[in-house]
């Protein structure tokens, strides 16, 4: 099952939480359907987005951003973000962008697995999600949490849960009462009644987490 026409997601989530979770239902209803429409797969694309994900792992979403946008101008002078780009650079080099030691190291690691194994990032979108997260997480700095980002925002993969992020968490924390200090299994078995709408539920989980206090929607 993949994405299609995002109003046609929203009306079945909003039907399905009806049943299964009347407290998101509310936020989901007011928060309207995602806009965004998926993006055509590419190895290309795929990179950069995982790119940016290593970038953004503990960070703030506006430095995150910030590195990141400094690191791509900086690549436009010599092709655009690509793997090669990535291996001619050095770690100091990497941290004149903001880029810290460490995130560079995670950088080269996964520019060497793209060239070294080109045919199998070729095809990420025809594999299952598990392997998906079993390819990527052999990669030094790609942990479970960076797979779960690629799958929900660049593969467009419907029924992805992410128990180890923390903005989910908080959010669950404030709809359900649920402890930040449960274990990742407490939430994933919270989430079996989103599905198959897993990765929506995240994505109003993250929107309830960024907005204010709403008179419109009463818990």
């Amino acid at each position: 099952m993949h994405i299609h026409g995002m109003n046609v997601d929203h009306e079945q989530f909003i039907a399905h939480l009806k049943s299964q979770d009347p407290i998101l239902c509310k936020w989901a209803m007011a928060q309207g359907p995602f806009s965004v429409s998926p993006t055509p797969f590419s190895p290309k694309r795929s990179f950069v987005e995982l790119c940016r994900a290593i970038i953004g792992q503990q960070l703030s979403t506006k430095a995150a951003a910030t590195i990141f946008q400094r690191l791509s101008d900086w690549a436009l002078t010599d092709g655009g973000l690509t793997p090669a780009f990535i291996l001619n650079c050095t770690v100091q080099e990497m941290r004149h962008v903001g880029v810290s030691p460490q995130k560079a190291t995670y950088l080269l690691a996964l520019s060497h697995a793209w060239t070294e194994q080109a045919r199998r990032f070729d095809s990420l979108n025809t594999l299952p999600d598990e392997e998906v997260i079993a390819s990527l997480t052999q990669i030094k700095g790609i942990g479970i949490w960076t797979a779960h980002m690629f799958l929900i925002f660049t593969l467009n993969r419907p029924d992805v849960f992410a128990p180890g992020d923390l903005g989910i968490k908080k959010a669950m924390e404030r709809l359900y009462g649920i402890s930040m200090a449960s274990s990742e299994s407490k939430y994933v078995t919270y989430a079996q009644r989103w599905a198959p709408y897993r990765s929506l539920a995240c994505k109003h989980l993250w929107k309830v987490l960024d907005s204010n206090e709403s008179a419109e929607v009463t818990l």
